[in-house]
């Protein structure tokens, strides 16, 4: 045999090898069926043409490493019964559990109420996805103390305004997903003045073992409806006090949101697309999140999240920043220890690889990136377009409003510490000379080891200004050329990141956004 010959063959071996794992891969879970318009729960067998009808039913038939095939539909016509369509993994050991619902055992001396009932292999997870790419329509997704669960392909659709025949709304402050591990109800642990919660959770508040864990949330649409009226020029998203969060998980680890597209987010109490209070071991990956308010924010507590290659489009505030938390959510707290808050809203965040851009004169973000109180946070190869009116860089307290539980210290964080700011790209837009780029806010703030070096400030030929925490122009590295972008309008992720591309002979070679 020659050589040709061999290497074919070779290649083929190769070939049917692959095969044979991608096909033992698709084989070690099971397929389940489910159309919440169409199926049937009593005659139906979770095939293609007799799926379930509930999610609950067919939750009843998978394990770790099966997968619930949703069929296309708008499912949101299940209307209040069927929770517009809602998927609610929030069931616990305390709850009235149904024949053939999942258990899980309760330790000894753990309250059943919290151990939930959907945990999975973080190894070989339980997946949930739309028959077609975005070809289901549901409200809302909700985790509650869940664990290794993948969602996949839905289009998200929150819709506070339902109402009943009253007028009494049903809906209101919906989040489009929401992940917890509370145990309490919202309005009592919003007024417990300690970190050890009430109702005898303390040691399993800590447990992190029993949090919603290992969740992916991947190519979905997570967006808010219009009100009643319609999204009208006289209709103002800022003050609609009935939105909340697209995507929120609180006292959650490890949560990867990828792919996905969030928009028309605005709201009232200016909350971000991506809220994160209280989570460990986020990453949030080349999503296109537009029209929102802030983008993502790490905060109460959190570590080690990473905010990579996604495109931030006409948001109003920050693209990636902290935010201040109410201490009583117990954030970072240790057992018989009612005094042990965070001393730093987000730890080891890293924002990189991301494109912030404002294509709306007189509509710029408030500050791209904003810090509360941060330790160890790193935003490097960013690139940013149209923005700096008010700074590109705001460093602002914690935990502003200053609640201490009582006998402890105060709770207002003023520190951030080791903040790194490198290799990024500014497109500046309305910057005057008393434009501070970097700033701090609030009474005692402080930046301790501010690493700032190798930043592009292109300020369409005009000096760039020397005020605020720091003069950009002194620090090592600085330039102000032309960092000739490709430029252009995008339309969605892959074109949107077309325009970023920097051409041969670019003086910011390296620096901003290096590509998908």
């Amino acid at each position: 045999m020659g050589n040709y010959q061999a290497l074919l063959l070779r290649l083929l071996l190769a070939a049917v090898a692959s095969l044979l794992l991608y096909g033992a891969a698709q084989a070690k879970g099971k397929t389940v069926y489910v159309h919440l318009l169409a199926g049937d729960d009593l005659r139906g067998d979770g095939s293609y043409t007799r799926p379930y009808k509930s999610w609950r039913v067919a939750l009843r038939h998978v394990g770790s490493g099966d997968t619930i095939i949703a069929k296309n539909g708008d499912y949101r016509k299940t209307g209040c019964e069927g929770s517009w369509g809602g998927l609610s993994l929030a069931l616990t050991m305390a709850d009235q559990l149904e024949t053939g619902d999942p258990r899980q055992p309760v330790p000894s001396g753990t309250p059943p109420d919290a151990i939930g009932i959907y945990r999975y292999d973080p190894a070989n997870p339980l997946t949930i996805r739309a028959e077609t790419k975005q070809g289901v329509v549901i409200d809302h997704v909700q985790f509650h103390l869940a664990r290794a669960i993948v969602i996949e392909g839905f289009d998200i659709f929150p819709n506070p305004y339902y109402t009943d025949e009253a007028g009494k709304k049903l809906n209101r402050r919906r989040d489009g997903i929401h992940g917890d591990s509370v145990y309490e109800p919202e309005d009592t642990y919003n007024h417990v003045k300690t970190n050890d919660p009430p109702g005898g959770h303390t040691a399993a508040w800590y447990d992190r073992a029993l949090w919603t864990s290992y969740i992916t949330v991947r190519n979905l649409k997570v967006h808010y409806a219009c009100p009643p009226g319609g999204c009208t020029p006289a209709y103002d998203p800022l003050q609609d006090d009935d939105r909340l969060y697209l995507i929120k998980f609180n006292q959650a680890h490890h949560i990867l949101v990828e792919g996905c597209e969030l928009f028309d987010g605005k709201n009232f109490q200016r909350k971000p697309a991506i809220d994160l209070p209280c989570s460990d071991d986020v990453v949030v990956r080349r999503n296109l999140i537009r029209n929102c308010h802030r983008g993502v924010v790490s905060k109460g507590g959190g570590r080690r999240v990473l905010i990579e290659a996604n495109i931030f489009v006409d948001n109003s505030g920050a693209a990636f920043s902290g935010g201040s938390t109410d201490p009583d959510l117990f954030i970072d707290g240790r057992i018989g220890d009612p005094c042990s808050f965070a001393i730093f809203e987000s730890y080891d965040m890293t924002a990189r690889d991301n494109l912030v851009i404002s294509t709306r004169p007189g509509e710029r973000p408030v500050e791209p990136v904003s810090i509360w109180a941060a330790k160890n946070a790193s935003i490097v190869n960013n690139t940013f377009i149209g923005i700096g009116e008010r700074g590109v860089l705001l460093v602002r307290p914690g935990n502003e409003v200053d609640s201490p539980a009582k006998g402890c210290r105060s709770v207002r964080l003023t520190r951030t510490e080791d903040l790194t700011l490198r290799s990024n790209i500014f497109i500046l837009s309305g910057v005057v000379d008393e434009t501070m780029l970097y700033q701090t806010s609030g009474v005692g703030t402080s930046v301790i080891r501010f690493d700032h070096r190798d930043n592009t400030f292109f300020n369409s030929g005009h000096d760039v200004p020397v005020g605020g925490l720091a003069d950009p122009n002194r620090e090592p590295g600085f330039s102000k050329s032309d960092p000739q972008l490709a430029g252009g309008q995008g339309t969605d992720y892959a074109t949107w990141m077309a325009t970023t591309k920097l051409e041969s002979n670019s003086p910011s070679l390296g620096r901003g956004l290096r590509g998908p």
